[in-house]
């Protein structure tokens, strides 16, 4: 989802008589390209004031962009994304190229659309660009662990589809489903919410059997599965950042405590997390799992 993260700049240019330009800058969206390297959303608005601070216009350019998670060796534009911003962007785990996809054309609680890309800085072959819709739409989605597919889920089903679309199948019927994610090893980790808060996580093989679910008390939100042990599964549980074993039904590391951290994504190496902050904390922030370190990269 959309998160505005601000940096106020003051800039004092004249525009013209007693006008000025103040330009105000947003990150969100953070994730994972799979080479190590964090993608994200940046917009930057340029607002044109006159002296006694009331706005007369604003222009503004929305875009996606790189940066290592040390800081530093920001990229330029990739692509712009102006009036149709990404939401949930997730990148391919495969390396033949780099496709970043997310959703778009939010409705009612639901996205009519993924839009995937290939944000290859070099020669590009194979698909630049594609588009999958969705009636009535869809709540969340993922790149399956072979990178050619995609797994999404509406409110009531788990499905998976080619990239191009087509083999579009049914993987398991359930209710009240909130998000799905894959990647790695060879099972659909997925949460479904039941009366009140009530929040369960399960695994399940993309052939619908040999299902797991585990306790409310260990389902963890936005699970992403981790590429070093693909039975341990990372996620928010009780306001702190945990790793859980689905196999033991146990949680095995509490990473961070006290997390205020918007969809947190977990890196190709399972050694990092990115994740932006609204609010006086706004930013991009890399959590390192072995030592529980935040630190604010963008």
């Amino acid at each position: 989802m959309r998160y505005l993260i601000v940096f106020l700049l003051p800039v004092l240019l004249v525009a013209g008589c007693g006008q000025k330009l103040e330009t105000t800058k947003y990150f969100y969206s953070p994730t994972w390209l799979k080479d190590g390297r964090v993608i994200f959303v940046g917009l930057s608005e340029t607002a044109t004031k006159d002296m006694l601070g009331s706005q007369l216009g604003s222009t503004v350019t929305e875009y996606v962009t790189t940066i290592y998670p040390s800081g530093t060796g920001e990229g330029s534009s990739l692509f712009e994304t102006t009036n149709n911003t990404p939401q949930d962007m997730t990148c391919s785990p495969t390396i033949e190229a780099h496709y970043a996809a997310y959703m778009d054309e939010l409705r009612n609680g639901l996205f009519g659309k993924i839009v995937i890309r290939n944000v290859t800085t070099t020669l590009q072959t194979g698909l630049g660009r594609a588009e999958l819709n969705f009636s009535p739409g869809i709540k969340s989605f993922d790149w399956t662990s072979g990178g050619r597919e995609l797994v999404y889920c509406t409110t009531q089903e788990i499905r998976l589809v080619a990239v191009d679309g087509t083999n579009d199948r049914l993987v398991t019927p359930e209710s009240n489903l909130e998000f799905v994610s894959w990647k790695y090893g060879g099972r659909i980790a997925f949460t479904t919410s039941g009366e009140g808060t009530t929040r369960v996580l399960s695994v399940i093989y993309p052939n619908g059997l040999n299902r797991t679910t585990l306790a409310a008390g260990l389902s963890v939100q936005y699970p992403q599965i981790s590429a070093a042990n693909t039975n341990e599964v990372y996620g928010i549980l009780s306001g702190a950042y945990v790793k859980v074993d689905v196999n033991t039904s146990t949680t095995t590391k509490i990473v961070a405590s006290g997390f205020t951290g918007n969809l947190p994504r977990l890196s190709p190496a399972a050694d990092k997390i990115v994740y932006d902050k609204a609010g006086e904390a706004s930013g991009v922030y890399v959590l390192d799992v072995a030592t529980g370190t935040e630190t604010a990269i963008k």
